[in-house]
């Protein structure tokens, strides 16, 4: 299972979605969430105490004040969140509607422990376990928590808490990073890195990718990360990959900009047509889904390719609850590609990228260290209720442009 759950992941065990839900109520009243206590017991946060209603997240998050995290015990680190980035699973999380709202539930909101949105963040460490053996007051570190089964507190919020093999070290192989280029890119690191780590290539022949969503918040990680990749692991080897964007016409010069050797405007016809009998493709990593954007580029694929999807057959699965019926036939739509690549006579593998977090330094170290990629940051925002309300109904609409950061030194 992925923590990309905009879309459906094929699983055995299946947990019955959540009960309908019904018009919504007006938020409550945040004053209820106010208390005397002093400023290490209580923070502000942008929170649910109930889940909303689907495609009503932005009119029922509230910024107000809660309790903070509790002082942490055994290896656990508290850091100060600097900055915190808004993602459509994050969305889905609020209104329990991840992959179609039949698994990975998080933690049922109230009054008394409210949901905090977020899962990617960036800060500073200010309070260590008695047990943490490297990570101290004062490091910088970012990472994507698991809210699921771990149920790590949100990001969206003055603290968060993790355990220490949780958090990713900020040093000097990131070259002066900054928190908004961190909690922007955790979730590019995280999920590119396993993308990336299924097609590796070490030695031979460059090989050629085709980038789906190549100028969003994923795909231009993913654009960096592969035009950066060198046969000897630095700077100086040779190239491993020729790399094909597609994206609109108004993002040709971005997807130029961040390493793509090729642009390919999906606005002016459609993209398999423009590239069909030209030279096939190794790799195609698709970060848009659906069925259109599987059959274009299918064809495309050099005998033994990868078709390797961060979505799958069902765009924006996480938008609302799926029915049993849709659930079911994604499920085994997914399950049958797959099993269908495994054949001899089949002509390119599918796959669905799957990881589970945290985010491992070592993925971020090969994304943001040695490919040096950067995520689009396409808005960032103070830390307010109106911001961010705001920010939530960009990155609900899909058309964010990149990621949406909270940056809660603007507060």
């Amino acid at each position: 299972m992925s923590v990309v759950m905009n879309r459906v992941t094929p699983i055995i065990s299946v947990v019955s979605p959540s009960s309908a839900v019904g018009p919504e109520k007006p938020p409550p009243d945040s004053s209820l969430h106010d208390d005397d206590g002093d400023d290490e017991s209580m923070m502000l946060a942008a929170f649910l105490s109930t889940f909303a209603a689907q495609g009503q997240v932005a009119n029922r998050i509230q910024v107000s004040t809660v309790k903070a995290p509790s002082p942490p015990v055994a290896d656990e680190v508290v850091i100060a969140v600097k900055a915190a980035s808004i993602t459509v699973d994050d969305v889905s999380a609020c209104q329990d509607t991840v992959g179609g709202g039949w698994f990975a539930h998080p933690r049922a909101p109230s009054e008394s422990a409210p949901h905090i949105g977020g899962c990617d963040y960036a800060g500073v460490v200010i309070a260590v376990g008695p047990e943490c053996k490297t990570i101290k007051p004062g490091d910088r570190v970012c990472g994507v928590q698991d809210i699921w089964v771990k149920q790590r507190p949100g990001t969206w919020a003055q603290k968060t808490k993790a355990a220490e093999s949780e958090v990713v070290p900020l040093d000097d192989k990131y070259d002066g990073i900054s928190f908004v280029e961190a909690a922007g890119t955790a979730m590019g690191a995280f999920v590119c890195a396993d993308m990336y780590k299924r097609v590796k290539f070490q030695t031979g022949p460059q090989r050629r990718a085709l980038i789906l969503g190549a100028s969003g918040a994923l795909g231009s990680v993913m654009v960096q990360l592969l035009s950066k990749a060198r046969s000897s692991g630095g700077g100086d080897g040779e190239r491993l990959w020729n790399v094909t964007a597609v994206v609109s016409g108004a993002n040709a010069a971005a997807a130029r900009a961040a390493g793509a050797d090729a642009v390919v405007d999906y606005t002016a016809k459609p993209f398999g047509k423009q590239l069909a009998g030209g030279e096939g493709f190794d790799a195609v990593f698709d970060f848009v889904g659906g069925p259109d954007m599987e059959a274009g580029a299918t064809p495309l694929l050099r005998k033994g390719g990868r078709f390797i999807t961060a979505v799958g057959p069902m765009q924006n699965a996480g938008d609302r609850q799926l029915s049993c019926g849709e659930f079911t036939g994604t499920a085994c739509g997914i399950i049958g590609r797959s099993l269908k690549s495994c054949m001899p006579c089949a002509g390119f593998t599918y796959e669905m990228s799957g990881s589970y977090p945290p985010l491992k330094p070592d993925d971020f170290a090969l994304v943001a260290g040695t490919g040096g990629a950067r995520t689009t940051v396409a808005l960032e925002v103070p830390f307010s209720e109106a911001s961010v309300r705001d920010a939530i109904s960009r990155v609900a609409s899909h058309h964010a442009g990149g990621r949406v950061v909270i940056n809660f030194e603007l507060m």
